[in-house]
């Protein structure tokens, strides 16, 4: 059995196109906060990400936080919630069961309050890089401590990609971690963007997708090997991680054209799936 997919949006924020693909125009675009919906006849609903919230901006309100809010526009609508979506696709928000994080930027988290029965699923590196941080350590991370629910350690499930029982590996990716251990659901890690940032790889009735977040914004970044403006390295975790995570999805893409490759901000990547039929 395989999964159902949808692609999502929470809105957008706006920067330049130039800080994501180096050398090309000054010109101001939208980088869509998309989030993936999984529903499989017997694991249930799990969302990769879950984009912006209201919570964003009662949180981006307070100091140091409000700067983040100042360097990034971000353009939201009170009914475009993770939460709101599913309801319109006729989901209970109650019955999502798991939640892949991605990595902790705000972007990527803020929703999480929204989903009080689900399990979160994030790796070792990317929770030890902000559990305990607060301030302007936090910020730096483009982590919002307040952002998560009270309870978030006890439903938190750490992905660790040296657990031989559970991981699998791929010539391209490395290690992946089987979610659910039937290689329906797997985890790999895709850092640089943010510690310990990981993507995840779905076999769904319409095609296997694979969700890559931040490890490129726009497609053009690992088709061509097309490089972000040198600027975004004062806020990635590693320079070199994320040009070592951009070349193994590049590798990936060609090995494996048939696989819709899903970079989590790509606005052409979002429309094209919003123009095929909802059932897929």
């Amino acid at each position: 059995m395989k999964w159902d997919f949808y692609l999502e949006h929470t809105g957008f924020c706006t920067s330049y196109k130039s800080e994501a693909l180096r050398g090309t125009k000054r010109e101001s675009i939208r980088f869509y906060a998309t989030f993936g919906i999984f529903n499989h006849p017997l694991h249930g609903l799990v969302l990769f990400d879950v984009g912006y919230h209201h919570n964003f901006f009662t949180e981006t309100k307070k100091w140091p936080f409000n700067l983040y809010a100042k360097i990034t526009p971000v353009y939201h609508n009170s009914d475009e919630t993770a939460s709101d979506r599913l309801k319109s696709r006729g989901f209970d928000p109650m019955d999502v069961k798991h939640i892949v994080i991605s990595h902790f930027h705000a972007d990527h988290i803020a929703g999480l309050k929204d989903f009080s029965n689900a399990l979160f699923h994030c790796s070792e590196e990317a929770w030890g890089g902000v559990n305990g941080t607060t301030g302007f350590k936090a910020l730096r991370q483009g982590f919002i401590p307040n952002l998560l629910p009270e309870d978030f350690e006890s439903r938190l499930k750490l992905v660790h990609f040296s657990d031989g029982s559970s991981t699998l590996i791929d010539l391209i990716l490395g290690p992946q971690y089987d979610l659910f251990g039937d290689g329906s659901f797997l985890l790999c890690s895709l850092p640089g963007h943010a510690v310990g940032q990981i993507g995840a790889r779905v076999k769904t009735t319409y095609s296997e997708v694979f969700m890559i977040a931040d490890a490129a914004w726009l497609k053009e970044n690992f088709e061509n090997l097309h490089l972000p403006s040198p600027i975004v390295k004062l806020f990635f975790s590693s320079w070199s991680d994320f040009k070592a995570s951009l070349k193994r999805v590049h590798d990936f893409n060609i090995a494996h054209p048939e696989v819709p490759i899903i970079p989590c901000h790509c606005k052409s990547t979002m429309e094209a799936w919003q123009k095929l039929p909802n059932e897929l």
